[in-house]
């Protein structure tokens, strides 16, 4: 089949039934594409749990109307199984790859937090260093400091993204993290410093903006060079409108979504609504805002490639490991159920999971590390609001299972 018909075949299948990618019961997508790694894919004590998670992933497609995913699982340092289904461009018929790009959302978190551990490695970033020791433009906000571990566990005290603002959907290109830093530098702290835990965008944006001044280059470049270069993360890049970047995808989202942030008021449906509603080009936004806390593109094999890196000493020290996954604590001695920049807790069998969630604007990703079984897991849409929080922990229940799932 030519690439031509290929293209109008996906085009045809997505127009008439959106939420399809194979048929029930059916052999895998022929949208899918497994990549270089299809002799080790092709493994016999890996056959049952890929094909079942074709399935999986073909059903929540349908359930959700999700134009495009890709997943990515390794085990014991090894790629177990990495495959694209649907499509990464409804209007052309552009099918999704391994090599799609998608947008890493909140993902980008763990990673900005790589390039802040190699700085304290280098001994240039004191976690416990106040944010005027590295950023004195930042208002003193308390009479107790903010620190970047703080920051870096959702305990500095700043708010979070706001509905109808430009916080998510920004229409404007920022040059520095420094920038973005003067939408709400000003404001008063929702919480003094230590004393509850919120999840915290514009926080990571000010612990980026710290670790570029530790670093003493532009904050990109400096997760390029610390990270993305040494992981060999060669498809993981800024989230820049105006660059041409290979394989990116095009974002989507449905009309009928409940009200968040993450969606325009017109796709805003009522409370509970069951339609998936239709298929919308996504709203345009400018990331620029947010690269520490959610502007990368990437791929699920770079994010288990990350991943990777963390399950044991090599790029980090055991120390720094230790210190990223330790639980933070507030003030009365509460615990957060996060370390730096990593949610931390077990799977619904007990087992230790660490994991960060990305929503953005047209996509969503998720990383989950499994330490004890050194297996990785990444998944990532062009959907905004996919809400497919269980499908990767049931999806690596596949491969820690033998395949039987849930």
């Amino acid at each position: 089949m030519t690439g031509t018909i290929l293209r109008a075949a996906c085009l045809a299948v997505v127009l008439a039934f959106p939420q399809v990618v194979q048929a029930q019961g059916a052999a895998p997508a022929p949208l899918a594409h497994a990549g270089p790694y299809a002799e080790h894919l092709a493994a016999p004590s890996r056959a049952a749990a890929i094909s079942r998670g074709r399935q999986m992933v073909s059903d929540f497609m349908a359930k959700r109307g999700v134009p495009g995913l890709s997943v990515a699982v390794s085990v014991d340092g090894r790629l177990a199984w990495s495959e694209g289904f649907g499509l990464a461009d409804v209007e052309q018929g552009v099918p999704v790859t391994t090599a799609t790009r998608f947008r890493s959302g909140s993902t980008a978190k763990p990673m900005s937090m790589a390039a802040a551990a190699v700085l304290h490695e280098q001994g240039k970033l004191d976690f416990d260093a106040p944010v005027q020791a590295l950023v004195p433009s930042f208002p003193v906000k308390s009479e107790k400091p903010i620190t970047f571990r703080m920051l870096a566990g959702m305990i500095g005290g700043l708010r979070h993204y706001r509905i109808g603002t430009e916080d998510f959907f920004s229409p404007v290109r920022y040059d520095d993290v420094l920038q973005y830093l003067d939408t709400f530098k000003d404001e008063p702290l929702i919480a003094e410093p230590g004393t509850k835990f919120f999840y915290s965008s514009p926080g990571t944006n000010l612990q980026g903006a710290m670790t570029q001044a530790a670093g003493g280059r532009p904050f990109p470049d400096l997760v390029q060079a610390l990270v993305f270069e040494p992981l060999g993360m060669a498809h993981t890049t800024p989230d820049r409108n105006e660059e041409i970047i290979p394989n990116r995808t095009r974002y989507y989202e449905r009309t009928g979504g409940a009200r968040t942030y993450r969606i325009r008021p017109t796709s805003w449906g009522p409370e509970g609504r069951p339609e998936r509603g239709v298929l919308l080009n996504a709203p345009y936004t400018d990331n620029s805002n947010k690269f520490p806390s959610g502007g990368y593109m990437t791929t699920p094999e770079d994010l288990v490639k990350f991943g990777e890196a963390h399950l044991r000493p090599g790029f980090l020290r055991a120390a720094t490991l230790r210190e990223l996954f330790t639980e933070q604590k507030t003030a009365d001695g509460r615990g957060t159920g996060y370390g730096m920049n990593w949610f931390l807790g077990k799977d619904a069998k007990g087992r230790p999971i660490r994991w960060h969630p990305g929503s953005s604007v047209g996509g969503n990703s998720m990383l989950i590390l499994y330490p004890d079984q050194k297996l990785v897991i990444a998944v990532q849409t062009n959907l905004t609001d996919s809400n497919m929080d269980e499908l990767p922990r049931a999806l690596a229940d596949l491969f820690l299972d033998g395949g039987a799932g849930r």
